[in-house]
């Protein structure tokens, strides 16, 4: 009889045991989505919206720029030589950042990837602060100020993207910009629980 109490006994409790498994199962499920979120669905919801952000927002600016500098040109004529000069203080500005429509995004299992497009003048302009011309023969054969003007817009456009374009510091500046940017997009959100990686346009990920 003691023998078959206790086989009862430990019958009872085994079964005791799968039932409590069984109800629990579902509260131990909702319990490990809490200390574990599904970053896999994180990943879906949100580079939706950061796709739809990128699109709506075009371009980012990261720095700007604004100096000024001497510009010098002389007019020349066969045999006669130098028949004029003309002197130019003027004012160069720009935005340099990049074109968001250019940004590529992939998604994996836990991160977000962004390829990123080299830096490019967003918009730029120049302006003459003093004119000094000297003319000797014929004003008819010199360039203008604003010819002048827009060719060295032009020269100095080209000499700081290439700069930008080569440069570590600008490279970094772009990836600190951009990811601030996205971070403000999904502060409301909450805490995410996947990673963003960020690599040069035509550039693999790890």
């Amino acid at each position: 009889m003691k023998k078959t109490g206790k086989w009862l006994l430990s019958l009872l409790s085994k079964a005791l045991i799968i039932i409590l498994v069984i109800l629990l199962l579902p509260l131990a499920r909702t319990l490990i989505r809490r200390i574990m979120p599904d970053a896999a669905g994180e990943i879906r919801v949100q580079s939706m919206i950061l796709e739809q952000k990128l699109e709506s927002s075009k371009r980012l600016e990261v720095t700007t720029i604004d100096e000024e500098g001497i510009l010098e040109a002389k007019t020349n004529v066969v045999i006669l030589g130098t028949v004029g000069s003309t002197t130019i203080r003027y004012r160069y500005t720009a935005s340099i950042g990049i074109d968001l429509s250019k940004v590529v995004m992939t998604t994996d299992s836990d991160r977000i990837i962004f390829e990123l497009p080299d830096p490019e003048i967003l918009n730029d302009g120049i302006e003459a602060l003093e004119i000094n011309k000297n003319n000797f023969f014929s004003k008819a054969i010199e360039k203008s100020a604003e010819t002048l003007l827009n060719e060295q817009k032009l020269k100095c456009r080209e000499q700081y993207i290439t700069e930008k374009q080569h440069s570590e510091r600008a490279w970094e500046d772009i990836r600190k910009s951009f990811e601030d940017t996205i971070c403000q997009w999904l502060e409301n959100f909450g805490e995410r629980h996947y990673e963003f990686e960020f690599v040069r346009q035509n550039e693999p990920a790890v």
